[in-house]
């Protein structure tokens, strides 16, 4: 079954995996050359350092905001199964090891929309009032995890394993697989120039409406996890084409770029957590799943479809790992 130690020397304590997720939305369309992307990463790493180290007192308020990869879907024990968000999340554990009060609002499948002034419709029916709401003025200490789903990153990724994924599978078990995946996840393609631009600016205006709200707050925008590695190579845990999952690593590369320059244009930091790279889901010690099929040994045992959307996000040993260095950033 699924992995749940935490890492090594890990300053919290180890978490026990189930699964559940949310399906992303696809990606959009082909967008420029690697050699852009690397010359925007780079010139913004200046802009990427460690938040200034600042103590809390305790149950000074916290407000997490953000997706998914904020909310750990899979993961127990579950606060609220409509947003499949866990008090195993790395807010949760922030909040427990720095002895903050936290309302965590963080919900799978919301988009920057979500967080500013969209309501999100889960699919179990409730409504979800945008996320920015739950900012006062009193609120001391803003984490952010947002704009994956906006680019249909994960989504895209698991739509495209699908069928590879499950060439093992029994033919009709492969067959409704995939066509659930299509019918929920779509035809994705490679998000444009155009499409990373319009990213960065809702999380700019996320970062913003929190400055406005909570003046006096330390924001954080906490980064992604990498599913693959820097050269995108895929693995048998990650049963994609070798285009695509150098598409879905330069996709994921331009996500942290537009990240860190919406903190430059507001004036906040991001947090990326130190080796990531080094525990990808084609890794020895992963800190995000690859693709779960059903019939894997290790695959979190929840059905069909609810395996298959438990792919490509956080560990409890990638949470950790988070929540870890989010400790040792900001300290007490």
């Amino acid at each position: 079954m699924s992995d749940t130690s935490a890492p090594p020397g890990s300053i919290l304590s180890e978490r026990v995996e189930t699964t559940r997720t949310v399906l992303n939305r696809p990606a959009r369309r082909a967008f420029s050359s690697l050699a852009a992307l690397v010359a925007a990463a780079a010139a913004l790493t200046a802009a990427t350092g460690p938040a200034h180290a600042r103590s809390f007192d305790t149950g000074a308020r916290y407000v997490a905001l953000g997706a998914s990869y904020a909310a750990g879907p899979g993961l127990t024990p579950v606060l609220d199964e409509g947003c499949l968000q866990s008090s195993s999340n790395y807010p949760g554990q922030l909040a427990e090891a720095l002895g903050l009060s936290l309302v965590d609002v963080t919900c799978s499948g919301a988009t920057t929309a979500n967080v500013l002034h969209e309501p999100q419709r889960l699919p179990s029916g409730p409504v979800m009032p945008p996320q920015i709401g739950a900012v006062t003025a009193d609120t001391e200490l803003v984490t952010i995890t947002i704009g994956g789903n906006d680019l249909g990153l994960i989504g895209g990724m698991i739509a495209r394993s699908c069928g590879p994924g499950l060439v093992g599978a029994l033919p009709v078990v492969a067959f409704l697989a995939s066509e659930v995946c299509t019918s929920v996840l779509g035809d994705s393609g490679d998000p444009t120039a155009a499409d990373f631009a319009r990213v960065r600016q809702p999380i700019a205006e996320v970062v913003r409406a929190v400055q406005s709200k909570a003046p006096n707050a330390t924001v954080l925008l906490v980064e992604y996890l990498p599913v693959l590695d820097r050269d995108g190579a895929a693995c048998a845990k990650v049963p994609l084409s070798q285009p695509d999952a150098q598409s879905a690593r330069r996709t994921y590369d331009r996500l942290i770029a537009e990240t860190r320059a919406a903190a430059s244009e507001t004036g906040v930091a991001t947090v990326a957590i130190p080796n990531a790279d080094d525990h990808n889901a084609c890794a020895a010690t992963p800190w995000t799943y690859g693709f779960n099929s059903p019939l894997d040994s290790d695959a979190p045992d929840v059905g069909l479809v609810a395996t298959i959307a438990s792919s490509y996000h956080p560990t409890a040993a990638g949470m950790s790992a988070v929540a870890d260095q989010l400790v040792r950033t900001i300290g007490k």
